[in-house]
């Protein structure tokens, strides 16, 4: 009878499998929790001993659109660990075009490839973990100088480039592409203002960003803020236009524009000049700065402004309707704003080369017959109108105009050759229509009614910190992101919006004392 072994060999599988940072992510999700991260740094340096691990908030270096560019390649792991996210629709910009779907990544692993150097990325909501093997010469805990260096190449990168592009703030920062093409298109000739006040707007941005040396020469600081201030409608915003595309297009190194949409609390108003400070130099627009600067933030804003920290090289364009309800500190205060533009209702002869510029505009349209003569007769009878009601009068008149002779507006029109009017003026018909949009807009006028521009004209903006932008973990961090779909060919979704971005919730509970 053979002997019994007195023990039992049991071979080890060493083939257990890699690590998943998704169970983790799922077991202290839903878990009480005071820091998640430190969570997973922890079990990603158990996991992986022989590499380090660098956590870099997505809001400041965004890894994944640094390799969108075309600068790396960044390819989705499914095959060692899950995958996460939200998909949304997000709607056109205008009705005519389609919209598109967007996805928020809530949990990702990627093998990422940058200079012949291979990492693994995990995106864990608006965090990302990079994991690279450790240098006999480094840390156990890092740093990792090739990590370090490839924060420092995506960092620049997104810091290059901003002639091509508007920065918006509406509580976070974001690009705005679109923007930036209607800039292109703005330029002074279609600008219709008072001849010595269009002079010397057109010269003063480029007089102060040309000028440092005298600023430093004569010992004061080199800023300066304009006030651009009148009723709705009358040229402050397509002048604004102007003076980015003369920063943007006109000289030969770009000047980049940053444009403050809304920054109601004292947080956003540091994230705004802390971006303006970082840019410079550059100009800061601050539209209807009215609703930015208010009761509670007026203290927080003066201080930014004209305070301790050093504002060399800020531009600053602040646009109002109501100029009698600013705060005295900021119109009568020429430390911060120094000038004041006035934009009046047109007068008669502004008015008259409005109507050239749409005539110079309509000189290709053969079935429009526009003469001279139209244009003083057209501005003697819209006394009153802003340039927005101007144009509303013009844009009316065409629609109308086009439509045909089935409108019944048209036939009316049509009629009105039998009465031949002062000048022989109503034979055209471009002044029967124009006459008869002008009756309608002068009775919305003394209703009160009233035709806004509006600066942003609906463009497109891209978000750059899709989520804890106001989590303090964060708010050290200015927020930089490249627009993702700005590259089609990568396969990758643009982001959802930033308000569909997750919210931590933290259980009191797990700072009890036990």
């Amino acid at each position: 009878m053979a002997e019994e072994e007195p023990f039992t060999l049991i071979e080890e599988n060493s083939h257990a499998g890699p690590h998943h940072l998704f169970n983790n992510v799922v077991d202290q999700s839903s878990a009480k929790t005071a820091d998640q991260d430190l969570q997973y740094v922890s079990a990603l340096r158990d996991a992986n001993p022989d590499m380090i691990v660098t956590s870099i908030p997505a809001n400041n270096v965004n890894l994944r659109a640094f390799a969108a560019s075309g600068n790396a390649t960044c390819e989705l792991d499914t095959k060692t660990d899950s995958f996460a996210s939200w998909r949304g629709y997000l709607a056109p910009v205008v009705r005519s075009k389609k919209g598109q779907l967007g996805e928020q990544i809530h949990f990702a692993k990627y093998h990422y490839k940058w200079n012949n150097e291979d990492f693994i990325l995990y995106t864990v909501g608006n965090v990302q973990y990079v994991l690279k093997e450790r240098n006999p010469s480094e840390p156990t805990l890092g740093p990792s100088k090739t990590t370090d260096i490839l924060i420092m190449t995506a960092g620049e990168w997104q810091n290059s480039g901003l002639s091509e592009t508007v920065l918006v703030y509406d509580g976070y920062w974001q690009r705005s592409r679109d923007l930036w093409l209607a800039v292109q298109k703005a330029n002074w000739d279609k600008v219709i203002l008072d001849e010595k006040m269009k002079s010397e707007l057109t010269s003063v941005v480029d007089k102060f960003f040309d000028s440092k040396d005298v600023y430093e020469e004569l010992g004061v600081p080199w800023k300066r803020g304009l006030i651009f201030g009148g009723e709705p409608g009358n040229g402050k915003t397509i002048s604004i236009k102007a003076l980015m595309h003369t920063l943007l297009f006109d000289r030969k190194e770009p000047i980049p524009t940053l444009y403050v949409r809304d920054a109601p609390a004292n947080y956003h108003i540091r994230n705004v000049f802390t971006m303006a400070r970082r840019l410079a130099p550059c100009m800061l627009v601050l539209e209807d700065i009215e609703t930015i600067v208010t009761p509670q933030t007026r203290s927080y804003f003066f201080n930014e402004m004209d305070g301790l920290e050093n504002n060399d090289g800020l531009f600053v364009v602040a646009s109002t309707n109501f100029l009698d309800r600013l705060d005295p500190g900021l119109s009568k205060r020429p430390s911060r704003f120094d000038r004041k533009y006035i934009f009046p209702i047109p007068n008669e002869h502004e008015r008259t080369l409005y109507c050239e510029f749409w005539r110079r505009k309509l000189k290709g349209k053969p079935s429009i017959e526009f003469p001279h003569k139209l244009c003083p007769a057209m501005a003697h009878i819209t006394n009153g109108f802003s340039f927005a009601f101007l144009q509303e009068c013009f844009v009316a008149t065409l629609l109308t105009l086009a439509r045909g002779e089935d409108d019944t507006c048209v036939l009316q029109i049509a009629q009105l050759r039998l009465h031949d009017g002062r000048n022989g003026l109503d034979q055209y018909v471009l002044w029967r229509a124009f006459k008869q949009q002008a009756d309608a807009l002068r009775k919305q006028i003394e209703s009160g009614g009233d035709v806004k521009e509006s600066f942003q004209d609906r463009h497109e903006c891209v978000p750059m910190a899709p989520g804890h932008d106001q989590d303090p973990m964060f708010s050290a961090f200015e927020s930089v992101q490249h627009d993702l779909s700005e590259s089609p060919d990568t396969g990758m979704l643009p982001d959802l919006p930033y308000g569909h971005g997750k919210r931590r919730v933290v259980n009191s509970s797990a700072f009890a004392l036990v």
